[in-house]
């Protein structure tokens, strides 16, 4: 008999899930200071990080995620099978709401052929957040809707998320991702 060698897709999928979590316990574990809390490209590479480590997790455990944008903050949320809607995803290393501090200014842009036709910036004046709000009997529950979905497939909606430090002259640093779930840092003056 001949012994195989390599390493099987489960192998391989298993290393990628411990590195992603390794570097967010990396970033996340980074001295709080406060240059690197007004630093744009900090910013970019925490989210970057961040969706990484998503991805490898809806990979493994195929389930589909979401990340909703709010005006300075993004959620990661993963889909509820059993209740047909979305739900915070809660982990150790993403938990809840992500806030971004005043002085950095972030916006998403979904990207590709269908998504250039939406245009984002018409949303429904009418539809505050504290509006969408679903009760389950005593228990109030903000609805979340995902601009952006990461399928337990590989494939990832196609969107750029630009960070950019209002209070000082710094530059804009854009993280691209690509629909097979690339992620790219461009650094611009």
């Amino acid at each position: 008999m001949r012994s195989s060698k390599g390493f099987t897709l489960l192998e391989i999928m298993l290393v990628l899930l411990l590195m992603g979590m390794i570097s967010v316990g990396v970033v996340m574990t980074l001295p709080s200071s406060a240059n690197l809390d007004k630093s744009s490209e900090w910013h970019a590479q925490r989210f970057s990080t961040l969706l990484q480590f998503a991805e490898d997790h809806a990979l493994i455990s195929n389930t589909e995620l979401g990340i909703e944008f709010g005006e300075q903050q993004y959620q990661f949320a993963y889909y509820d099978l059993k209740q047909k809607k979305w739900r915070p995803f809660t982990d150790s290393r993403i938990s809840g709401t992500v806030e971004i501090p005043y002085s950095i200014s972030a916006k998403y842009t979904l990207s590709g052929s269908v998504w250039d036709e939406i245009d984002q910036e018409d949303d429904d004046p009418f539809l505050e957040r504290e509006y969408l709000v679903e009760v389950e009997g005593d228990k109030k529950e903000v609805k979340i809707n995902p601009q952006v979905f990461i399928m337990s497939s590989g494939e990832v909606t196609p969107f750029s998320y630009q960070f950019y430090n209002t209070e000082i002259k710094e530059k804009t640093v854009t993280v691209n991702v690509g629909m097979s779930g690339q992620i790219e840092l461009v650094s611009e003056q």
